[in-house]
């Protein structure tokens, strides 16, 4: 047994979930409104006898005791392991090349370090005579004294080694400050602050911690901005500022709005958009929509107007349609995947006239709200891009824009809103609306002949609803793992569909790489005896099972949604 299911059979997911949310019993089973979506009628479900859960309401997730955690304290996988090994009073014994109990007393120096050093900067804005350039700074931006002191600003002063000598005052070493990226090495030797005569933005994780530090110019020196180097504890691809200040008002509006700098976030908590995060002026990262789509489906981006806010907003796109291809629609994205969650469209903020965020929220919060609610679905927004960059007077224009969206409305149920978008496309590229309404149907003729026969192909399956969650869901993982040619199968498949927190995990990672090195390497230490389990899962396959290779991946995920539209019909 391994350390995950000592803590599953130690901790009872009743009482885990009663934590959050008021239960009442349904035969065998607990149901309640869900926790995770607003709603009058419950569709939350709790089954005992799986230690499992789901919602077959507006979220239609589910998963283990650790899922639940994971998605209501939005951790991820490793947090999550701690957090419930001290409920069930687990001890994590284990050890390995990367997480040592050395490298893990060395990583929370570094934080009390960060901690520090978070607490000097902010010292100094407050009190400090050479602040009074920050603190003017700070009064243009309009920002108050609850907003500075909540979010810890601080400031940075203009000598050379005044952080060094207050920190190797309270017991550091000039090592450890160079591992936590504050000083530099001079080529001459010894060492000089980092941050000098700047306006300091603390950088936390969700949980609070501070890894980092980002430091804006008072001056005219470049760069204008710059932030802590790549540590072992800061890694600008893994963090959105504010995250920690913020996932509290993203649960409860369910969505998040991302935005680009420091000032956007500070300015827009203080005027009470809260569920706001920064990707720190870079498009948006694997990680960072990882520890977002924990948190909220709902994704609105609104980066700024220049053209870099324009690129990165292009660019956080694809990132958000690689790693939620079954969360979110994007037009490049397996057309399928559309109508499964179309509540739950991105949304773009489209801001004009080279302003920012920060910018419009200061002249004007009602201006900024009003924006927000007229964000477009990512269809209208692709759609308008593409007309804008097509030629009206191409036929070859025309034909990709018609080849590239039909078979995406095609997959949408609601007649009205796929007549609206064949009206729209028609209008917008002037053809026809009968020649797409033709073309539009011949489409879902192809696909419904399609799913038939994949309807016959599935009945011959060689598992059936009695067979347990767990061993499908290995016997899928095993598959991907073992044989690379179904990564095009895995790309699409949703974690969704897994009930177990470990198998989520493992399937996010692969999605990331395939590599078995980067996979074991990047997994928590705690699932490296089950991954190395899955490995060899397959040797328990009878040997017409290990040598047909091509029984489809999806075959495992139809059967697990059929067992869990079981279970709720048991009750």
């Amino acid at each position: 047994m391994n350390v995950v299911d000592e803590i599953k059979q130690k901790i009872d997911i009743v009482d885990i979930v009663s934590q959050y949310t008021k239960l009442q019993k349904s035969g065998r089973n607990f149901k309640a409104t869900c926790p995770f979506h607003a709603e009058k009628t419950p569709s939350f479900f709790v089954f005992p006898d799986k230690q499992s859960w789901h919602c077959f309401g507006a979220c239609g997730t589910g998963g283990d005791v650790f899922g639940f955690v994971m998605k209501k304290e939005g951790l991820d996988f490793s947090q999550t392991l701690r957090l419930l090994a001290e409920k069930a009073n687990v001890t994590l014994s284990y050890q390995s090349a990367k997480t040592t109990s050395e490298e893990r007393d060395k990583q929370n120096r570094l934080i009390k370090i960060n901690e520090l050093t978070a607490e000097y900067f902010h010292y100094l804005l407050l009190h400090s005579s050479e602040a009074d350039a920050a603190r003017q700074y700070a009064q243009k931006r309009g920002l108050n004294d609850k907003t500075i002191e909540s979010f810890q600003l601080g400031y940075a002063s203009p000598g050379w080694d005044n952080l060094i000598n207050h920190l190797m005052n309270s017991g550091y070493h000039e090592d450890e400050l160079l591992s936590a990226g504050l000083i530099i090495l001079r080529d001459a030797g010894g060492y000089y602050d980092r941050f000098r005569n700047r306006f300091i933005f603390p950088i936390r994780d969700i949980q609070g911690s501070v890894l980092g530090c980002g430091g804006r110019t008072l001056d005219d020196s470049l760069p204008k901005y710059i932030n802590s180097p790549q540590t072992v504890l800061f890694d600008k691809s893994n963090v959105l500022y504010g995250i920690d200040r913020a996932k509290s008002a993203i649960r409860q509006k369910d969505s998040v709005v991302i935005m680009e700098g420091y000032m956007d976030i500070v300015t827009a908590h203080q005027y009470g958009f809260e569920n706001t995060v920064a990707s720190m002026g870079t498009a948006l990262t694997e990680k960072q929509i990882y520890v977002l789509r924990k948190l909220s489906k709902n994704i609105v981006i609104a980066l700024d107007a220049d053209q870099a806010g324009l690129a990165a907003t292009a660019r956080s796109i694809v990132t958000i349609d690689e790693q939620i291809p079954k969360e979110h629609w994007m037009p490049w994205a397996t057309p399928k995947t559309y109508n499964e969650l179309v509540k739950y469209e991105i949304q773009v903020v489209e801001i004009r006239d080279g302003k920012d965020p920060d910018e419009i929220i200061r002249k004007s919060p009602e201006q900024w709200a009003k924006l927000l609610d007229e964000s477009q679905p990512i269809i209208d927004f692709t759609l308008k891009k593409e007309i804008d960059n097509l030629n009206p007077t191409s036929s070859q224009d025309k034909s990709a824009v018609v080849t590239k969206f039909l078979p995406i409305l095609s997959q949408i149920d609601d007649p009205v809103r796929r007549a609206h978008y064949v009206q729209k496309l028609a209008q917008l590229i002037n053809i026809d609306e009968r020649f797409l309404k033709d073309a539009l149907f011949n489409i879902q003729n192809q696909e419904q002949r399609y799913k038939r026969a994949k309807g016959s192909k599935i009945s011959k399956s060689p598992f059936d609803l009695t067979a347990s969650s767990r061993y499908l869901e290995e016997y899928c993982l095993t598959l991907l793992l073992k044989y690379p040619d179904l990564r095009s199968v895995g790309m699409n498949l949703s974690a969704n569909y897994f009930e177990q927190s470990e198998n989520k995990d493992i399937l996010f990672k692969w999605q990331q790489n395939p590599d078995m090195n980067f996979i074991q390497e990047n997994l928590d230490p705690a699932l490296h005896g089950y991954f190395d389990h899955l490995l060899q899962f397959d040797k328990q396959f009878p040997p017409s099972l290990r040598e047909d290779k091509y029984i489809s991946v999806s075959d495992c995920c139809d059967e697990q949604i059929a067992q869990k539209h079981a279970d709720l019909a048991s009750n």
